[in-house]
């Protein structure tokens, strides 16, 4: 068993306030005196998010940060915004360990618990999806996804591990540090190293709602995933390639031949724009991937932080219910 080591949960939100009283209240009852504190994080909600969040400031005996971006900055960035002020937080009040969350409750709040109960000798205890209840695209997708991430990786990435997880501070504040501009945080947290361990956890339905990633976003972190840890776009890229100038080189060489020995006449026309438009396509298709690229350099090398923080809300201490 772990030392009972203390916590401060962050947690992004985007318009989840059918799930806001409900995480919260299985949030506390469930760490108890483990939650040093929480940094919910409004990712440019319109809905009643933002002011759901500021009722609980007030009325939880723990300290709430409400950190609002200046629009919608997506999920990861949000996390990692969450996470910045989550160190500051911990530092504040004393907490051992980081804790990151998604505001849907599939995850179980409680599971925290769990997650720290294994952390004894651990820099990072991340949650290994047992089961899903989401729609059949991920269920069928997902476990593709992540094996195929894993197996074109540079370095160990776990399958079927998503936000869900408690780090030790200090290694949260190099995530935040090591953060590009179009981050990925599974994989960023698997980037920096330290002990790691994965805990096998049941996912659940979501508690209300509908799930804020459509399809199109769910393919642009696949591919953002890719082009970041996995050699996949480059071994694509070269071995088809490779295929295709084999390819030529044979018909080139046996046309040649038959020329040469007399049997055909290089009249070809269709083969040639069958090979042209072959050739033309699978360029368009290297083109795109380089363009992948090239655009996460150009967004690296600017000087934009990921995220802007518009404001930050916590009540003070002799303010909070005691």
């Amino acid at each position: 068993m772990a030392q009972d080591q203390s916590l401060v949960v962050v947690v992004p939100f985007f318009n989840e306030e059918e799930n806001i009283d409900n995480f919260f209240n299985r949030l506390v009852d469930g760490l108890g005196h483990r939650l040093k504190g929480i940094v919910a994080v409004d990712d440019g909600s319109t809905d009643q998010t933002v002011t759901l969040v500021q009722k609980h400031i007030n009325i939880l005996s723990v300290p709430i940060r409400l950190v609002r971006l200046s629009r919608n900055f997506g999920h990861q960035s949000a996390l990692l915004a969450g996470c910045e002020q989550g160190c500051r937080l911990a530092e504040e009040v004393g907490a051992d360990w980081i804790g990151t969350i998604d505001g849907d409750l599939q995850d179980r709040p409680e599971d925290f618990v769990s997650l720290l109960d294994v952390s004894d000798d651990q820099d990072v205890v991340y949650a290994v999806r047992a089961e899903r209840h989401d729609g059949w695209v991920m269920r069928v997708f997902a476990p593709k996804f992540y094996r195929l991430l894993s197996r074109t990786s540079h370095f160990p990435i776990p399958q079927n591990a998503g936000t869900f997880s408690v780090i030790r501070t200090p290694v949260a504040r190099q995530i935040v540090d090591c953060a590009d501009a179009d981050p990925y945080f599974p994989g960023l947290r698997a980037w920096v190293g330290y002990r790691q361990k994965g805990l096998l956890l049941d996912r659940q339905a979501r508690g209300g709602g509908t799930s804020k990633v459509a399809i199109p976003g769910l393919i642009r972190l696949s591919l953002r995933a890719l082009i970041l840890y996995s050699d996949l776009p480059s071994r694509v890229v070269v071995g088809a390639a490779g295929v295709l100038f084999a390819v030529l080189a044979v018909l080139a060489a046996v046309v040649l031949a038959l020329r040469l020995a007399g049997v055909i006449l290089p009249t070809g026309v269709t083969s040639i724009l069958l090979l042209e438009v072959f050739s033309l396509g699978l360029c368009a298709a290297f083109f795109s991937i380089l363009t992948l690229m090239l655009g996460r350099i150009k967004t690296n090398s600017s000087r934009q932080k990921h995220w802007v923080v518009m404001s930050v809300e916590q009540a003070d201490a002799g303010a909070r219910k005691p």
